[in-house]
């Protein structure tokens, strides 16, 4: 193989991998957009804690057919990518780790339709941190 075909792969997977990296588009899952219809929009989470106030987002959207959705404190700039998404009975289930202060989190949550609104159950660190709040639809 010749010097410049190994170079001109070598750029390609290069480019494909920062493709990959920045792309703004959420991440899927593969449950189908069908099975979380009535969870699909943009939730404000306000969660009371021991360590002060919180309000968080979750967005919730069809992309291609799948759920994909994206959580976080977009005032802070962490807006993480959620790809473990189920349903279970009732309940909608994500798992996602978080990235606090170089710290990787594990963040699970459960959410269930409450009449205009979700109530979504919080655990972090392996249960170790745990909340309970109601989200309502973002203006935005």
């Amino acid at each position: 193989m010749s010097l410049a075909r190994i170079h001109f792969q070598r750029l390609a997977l290069c480019a494909a991998l920062i493709a990959a990296t920045v792309s703004p588009v959420a991440a899927q899952s593969q449950l189908d957009t069908a099975q979380a219809r009535a969870f699909l929009g943009n939730w404000m989470l306000p969660l009371v804690t021991d360590m002060g106030n919180m309000n968080l987002q979750l967005n919730i959207v069809d992309q291609g057919g799948k759920v994909a959705a994206t959580f976080g404190d977009p005032t802070q700039g962490v807006m993480a990518n959620v790809t473990d998404i189920t349903r279970q009975g009732e309940q909608l289930l994500m798992n996602l780790m978080v990235d606090a202060q170089g710290q990787s989190i594990d963040v699970a949550l459960q959410i269930t339709q409450d009449g205009d609104g979700l109530s979504v159950d919080v655990a972090a660190m392996g249960g170790a941190f745990t909340a309970n709040a109601r989200a309502t639809r973002s203006a935005s």
